[in-house]
């Protein structure tokens, strides 16, 4: 998408000249392409005609198209829009002094974003155009989408929902960790969805690699685990929403609309534990612990030994066991098979 160009459909020079002047006014400082006709209109989209040899998935920000055409008409034009693969999801707004009934149904029926009848009045006209060009210009911004997950089909899945959404017009995947981390470095992105389950690596470890990265990136993990202290744990490593991958499609969407906005979302499942634990004013056992106590904790109910621990996570064996000993004290356990059984009983390991 060429997010500079607004293209303009309007063959009556006096409504071509004001709705100019109402952008210029409006600081709309985007390049403003005029097609006087359905043809030359659908030439510019196709690179046909009088633009030939342009690319035509380069497409304008959006479209502000007539009804009353020489040539081709705008709902022709429309329907030839929705037709192509290449511009189906192109944002039109139908700019009309029509006031038919039939063509307000006929333009949504094809597929129209907005109707906007042309006031008669110079002033006004002029409102509305600035109007319009403002709200276009705030609500269609570009996103760019990095999906992170160690599963192909679930990025592509997540792909696939998105891309469906306007506004959104390109993806990054990353399979590993060191993958992610790279394409954090090297680009700049709107938002990540991410599953942070790489097995040999904690989740919030990743999480907050992330953030020192890029600060504010914001997160939204996608996870297996509906368990609120997974949550609770990914939003303190700097995550701005959780939501878990048995939600329906439409919650992802409108999580991703709200994290990429500036906001937070936590899934309904997840908030609803949220609540009870709220309510009981009582959290897990576990809940008292470090994020390196957690870290070890689920290590050891893994079945793995202080020393392949100290292994991985880089530290003596003297330290693991110190872990241990505050873990123990902390739940009012005594043995690592209270520790396991505990742990899986709260689906703290897999």
């Amino acid at each position: 998408m060429d997010s500079r160009v607004i293209l303009l459909v309007e063959d009556n020079t006096r409504d071509e000249t004001l709705v100019l002047r109402a952008l210029k006014k409006g600081n709309i400082i985007n390049e403003v392409v005029v097609a006087h006709d359905g043809v030359e209109a659908l030439d510019y989209l196709f690179g046909t005609g009088i633009y030939e040899g342009r690319d035509p998935s380069s497409t304008p920000q959006f479209v502000l198209l007539d009804l009353q055409l020489p040539k081709l008409d705008g709902l022709e034009v429309l329907r030839k829009i929705r037709a192509d693969e290449r511009t189906r999801r192109l944002p039109v707004i139908i700019f009309t002094s029509s006031n038919e009934e039939e063509d307000l149904i006929s333009s949504y029926n094809l597929g129209a974003n907005s109707f906007v009848r042309k006031p008669v009045d110079s002033e006004q006209f002029l409102r509305a155009t600035k109007q319009l060009g403002l709200y276009w210009m705030v609500l269609n911004q570009v996103a760019r989408v990095l999906i992170i997950d160690a599963h192909e089909v679930v990025r592509d899945g997540v792909k696939k929902i998105l891309d469906e959404q306007p506004g959104i017009t390109s993806f990054g995947e990353a399979g590993t960790v060191p993958d992610a981390l790279r394409l954090v470095r090297e680009q700049d992105w709107d938002l990540a969805v991410i599953d942070p389950h790489f097995g040999d690596r904690s989740e919030t470890e990743v999480l907050k690699e992330i953030k020192q990265i890029r600060p504010d990136l914001p997160l939204l993990v996608f996870s297996m685990r509906s368990e609120e202290q997974f949550a609770r744990r990914a939003l303190k490593a700097g995550a701005s929403g959780y939501i878990t991958k048995d939600s329906p499609r439409s919650e992802l969407v409108k999580a991703v609309k709200k994290v990429i906005s500036g906001g937070r979302y936590i899934s309904t499942n997840v908030a609803e534990e949220f609540m009870f634990d709220l309510e009981s004013h009582s959290g897990p056992l576990h809940g008292a612990l470090s994020e390196r106590e957690y870290e070890v904790l689920r290590l050891i109910a893994s079945g793995k030994t202080v020393s392949e621990i100290a292994v991985q996570l880089s530290l003596s064996d003297s330290t693991i066991s110190t872990y241990r000993s505050r873990i123990l004290e902390k739940m009012g356990m005594k043995t690592n098979a209270e520790l396991t059984h505990y742990a899986i009983h709260n689906k703290l390991v897999d």
